[in-house]
């Protein structure tokens, strides 16, 4: 995962949380999105990070793509019971997504999400980069 500022907003609804993203590039702002997941999920982690594992997502659209990607990391963390905290984005494009993530069993989760929604759901290239919207069902 880059080491970058903390780039993203949280802004509580009740029984959702909607999630402002900003990024130099589309690897960058799924990586972020990765990272705000991760914040927003973990409550301690225990022990060291886990074995990496690979994922590979294709969608129509970019907005599509980070839909699944957080759906993704949210089933993953599920089945897996790790949040992960170490993302790195391999391969990008509008519409393919390759990335390795390495994830850490928490001794708590803080919040619990559930799904990423189509509510709000937008990404846009702004002059500097890459912005997104997206409402995480908690």
């Amino acid at each position: 995962m880059r080491k970058e500022q903390p780039n993203h907003q949280f802004v509580d609804h009740t029984g959702e949380v909607e999630l402002h993203l900003e990024a130099a590039d589309l690897a960058g702002l799924f990586e972020e999105a990765a990272r705000a997941l991760a914040e927003l999920m973990l409550g301690e982690a225990a022990g060291a990070l886990g074995e990496a594992a690979r994922v590979e997502l294709a969608a129509e659209a970019p907005a599509e793509l980070l839909f699944d990607w957080i759906n993704e990391l949210v089933f993953l963390s599920e089945t897996r019971k790790l949040v992960f905290t170490d993302v790195s984005v391999d391969d990008i494009s509008d519409q393919h997504l390759v990335a390795q993530i390495c994830g850490v069993e928490p001794s708590s989760i803080r919040t619990a999400v559930k799904a990423a929604t189509f509510h709000h759901l937008s990404v846009e290239r702004v002059q500097g980069g890459v912005r997104a919207t997206v409402v995480l069902d908690v």
